[in-house]
């Protein structure tokens, strides 16, 4: 658990891990003009509601969203491989993954529909964040057990921490996410190439979606 509240704080926070290390960002971080990431993902993912909007510098600009970006430089500039493609087996390096989790869960899940827990109405969002819970505490408990031991990620999954309401529900969809990326980057380390699919490219920007192994 850490305070983030910048791109300079999170880059400092992956490098302090050592050399060895696999960070999963949700976030666009390589935008150039020809980046088709979205759109590729779209005609998969599409059909259960696990699109994308598409990321352009003005769109983000517009959106004050030019932390990914930065992170990526400040990730390179620490020895951070942004290419997808050199995620092999148990590779030894550090990484950085872009990732989106509606994907991830319909993959990780097998869903046929995305989880619904970011818009509507608070109650259906709480039923779908129960059913993230419930999805993430069983993954998690057939694949990195011991993780379920830190309290942080005890609270996140009890179901007691569903009565939160306005800043604290948001809190709590971040901190899934947030596991949910740790999950991914572990899943891609784990399996390699086997383990995930790239949407676009990383000249111009990619996104990771992890396949279910087994």
């Amino acid at each position: 658990h850490c305070a983030i509240k910048s791109p300079e704080d999170f880059a400092t926070f992956s490098e302090s891990f050592g050399d060895d290390v696999v960070v999963a960002v949700d976030a666009p971080l390589i935008v150039e003009p020809a980046r088709r990431a979205e759109a590729q993902l779209g005609s998969v993912y599409g059909k259960y509601h696990a699109g994308a909007y598409s990321a352009n510098m003005p769109f983000l600009e517009g959106m004050n969203g030019l932390a990914g970006p930065n992170l990526a430089k400040l990730l390179k500039a620490k020895g951070f491989e942004l290419d997808p493609g050199r995620v092999t087996k148990q590779a030894r390096g550090r990484f950085a993954l872009e990732v989106f989790p509606h994907p991830a869960h319909v993959e990780l899940f097998q869903l046929q529909m995305a989880l619904k827990y970011k818009k509507g109405l608070v109650a259906c969002r709480r039923i779908a964040l129960a059913q993230y819970q419930a999805n993430l505490a069983g993954l998690l408990a057939s694949e990195l057990p011991l993780v379920l031991d830190a309290p942080l990620v005890r609270e996140a999954l009890c179901v007691e921490a569903l009565i939160a309401k306005g800043k604290a529900l948001k809190n709590l969809e971040d901190r899934l996410d947030a596991l949910t990326c740790a999950y991914v980057a572990h899943h891609c380390w784990r399996h390699g190439q086997a383990g995930f699919r790239v949407f676009g490219c990383n000249e111009h920007g990619c996104i990771v979606v992890p396949r279910r192994i087994g």
